[in-house]
């Protein structure tokens, strides 16, 4: 059997806190670990798999938030789950590459 990591981009362990956003909800959480395309996050109240939300990433030493606008929750489990990333402004894109490029930069 052959085990096949759909991600393509490596993942950097942070603790971050964040807003998910939904139609129906708004949670407050923690990013547990980010790349350019998806992150993996705790909170409260977990969303639904496939459901899609907005996401709002509050940056250190940052006072204006990343915002994600859509994001797709691909799993969920107890009260963590992965979001992959779908769209995003290209001012967002490039704040949050710039802070992933200093994660994969440090030692």
């Amino acid at each position: 059997m052959i085990h096949r990591n759909s991600r393509t981009l490596q993942r950097f362990a942070i603790q971050l806190p964040c807003l998910l956003g939904s139609h129906t909800h708004r949670s407050e959480g923690t990013i547990l670990n980010l790349s350019r395309q998806g992150c993996g996050a705790l909170t409260a109240q977990p969303p639904t798999v496939s459901s899609y939300l907005s996401l709002w990433i509050d940056l250190p030493d940052d006072t204006t938030p990343i915002e994600i606008e859509l994001a797709a929750v691909r799993w969920v489990s107890g009260q963590r789950c992965g979001l992959e990333f779908i769209r995003i402004s290209p001012e967002m894109l490039s704040r949050l590459s710039s802070f992933v490029f200093v994660l994969e930069h440090t030692p």
